[in-house]
């Protein structure tokens, strides 16, 4: 049953009071970074590779999609007919019609009528670490999604990179091989791709984050949000050099080549 109601923004909207284990400013913050953040726009690029590696067409659904900084890019991808976003977050689904998103749900993809809009392509983008059973949450998305319809999932990897930042973003938790085949051990979809990536931001990592989290040193909200933004926004030679790196990685994944660790995984699932 189609309960969505269209309001003054063109938002459809179905549920308005959602309890996530998300930061309320994550959108905002989000929305400030993402066009200039060459994390952003290396994930989209990855996305992008995988449905072209995967000759997958059709139509998108973009699950927890926040400001739509993913669905912009791939509505620009000649095998995506139609892009629909469904986000709990009212600021991040405003920050999406900001972009010119045309099909905007602020609720849950429970709720979404998959069939209607005849989606058989969706995405998980660094969403499913934020929901504390994430089996239950994908075996709710299975019993929704019609026959022969792909999910691609994202999530940042490696435990021994959970940092001060990953408690503060609402993160349960941090994957790896074992959490791969514990999802494919206790769901009904097949996988068709997996592996790490962002290999070159593990150093990085180690030492902005992981390090200064096992020194006990303590941050505010504030002061996480200013360091995460300046990061996202570095220039120099040694980010142009991680960015060549990721580029090539890239490249790699789309020959079916993975590096052994990263600070990332990707998954294709299928019904």
């Amino acid at each position: 049953m189609d309960n969505w109601t269209l309001d003054k923004n063109n938002v459809f909207i179905n549920h308005t009071d959602i309890k996530v284990s998300y930061p309320d400013e994550g959108n905002s913050l989000c929305f400030q970074i993402e066009d200039n953040s060459p994390w952003f726009n290396q994930r989209n690029d990855l996305i992008e590779t995988i449905i072209t590696k995967h000759k997958l067409n059709g139509n998108f659904l973009d699950i927890g999609g926040g400001n739509g900084f993913q669905v912009k890019a791939l509505e620009k991808l000649g095998a995506i007919k139609e892009t629909y976003l469904v986000e709990p977050g009212y600021d991040g689904c405003l920050n999406a019609k900001t972009r010119g998103i045309r099909n905007v749900f602020c609720g849950l993809f429970q709720d979404f009528d998959f069939k209607k809009y005849n989606v058989n392509i969706c995405g998980l983008f660094d969403v499913i670490e934020h929901i504390e059973n994430d089996i239950q949450f994908l075996n709710e998305l299975y019993e929704k999604i019609t026959k022969n319809t792909y999910v691609i999932i994202n999530v940042p990897s490696l435990k021994s990179l959970w940092s001060e930042v990953d408690e503060r973003s609402g993160h349960y938790r941090r994957y790896n091989k074992k959490d791969i085949k514990r999802i494919l051990e206790n769901t009904k979809f097949e996988l068709l791709d997996s592996g790490y990536h962002f290999f070159p931001y593990v150093i990085p990592l180690l030492i902005l984050r992981v390090l200064p989290y096992n020194l006990g040193v303590k941050r505010s909200n504030e002061m996480i949000m200013k360091s995460e933004s300046r990061n996202h926004n570095k220039k120099g030679l040694i980010q142009s050099f991680i960015n060549y790196r990721n580029r090539q990685w890239i490249k790699k994944i789309a020959k079916g080549r993975t590096p052994i660790f990263g600070t990332s995984m990707f998954l294709v699932l299928k019904k």
